[in-house]
C-alpha cells in the first residue's frame, strides 16, 4: 500500500466495477459492458482551485486513487456500489496521474 492510508478515511475505501466497452456486434449495436471488479481503490471528491462557499460543491467530479496494477483505458466506466460514498457511475477525464506505486484517476459523474 502506498501513502493514501495515512490521509484518507475508511468510508472513502471501496470495491469498484470498471464497465468496460467489448465493441459492436455484426449490426452495429454497442455489446454489453464487460463487468471487472476491482477491490482497494479510494474514492473522494476531487478538490477545486476556484474561490468557493463549500456549501454549494456538487459532487460532479471526484478521484480514484489505487496500487499501481490495472490498466484503466480512456473508455472505462467506474460503478461505485450503492451505500458508498461517491456511490453511481463515473467517466474517466483526462491521462491517469502516475504516482509511485499509485495511479489516480479524475472522473466525472457519466
Amino acid at each position: 500500500m502506498f501513502f493514501r492510508q495515512s490521509f484518507l478515511t475508511e468510508d472513502s475505501n471501496t470495491d469498484v466495477i470498471i464497465l468496460r466497452a467489448r465493441g459492436r456486434d455484426a449490426k452495429g449495436n454497442p455489446l454489453s459492458a464487460e463487468e471487472i471488479p476491482l477491490e482497494g481503490c479510494q474514492i473522494t471528491p476531487r478538490s477545486t482551485a476556484d474561490p468557493v462557499d463549500h456549501s454549494d460543491l456538487v459532487d460532479s467530479s471526484a478521484v480514484l486513487i489505487r496500487d499501481a496494477g490495472f490498466t484503466f483505458l480512456p473508455t472505462d466506466r467506474i460503478r461505485v456500489p450503492a451505500g458508498k460514498s461517491m456511490a453511481g457511475d463515473w467517466s474517466i477525464e483526462g491521462r491517469p496521474g502516475d504516482w509511485p506505486g499509485a495511479v489516480e484517476i479524475a472522473l466525472v459523474r457519466a
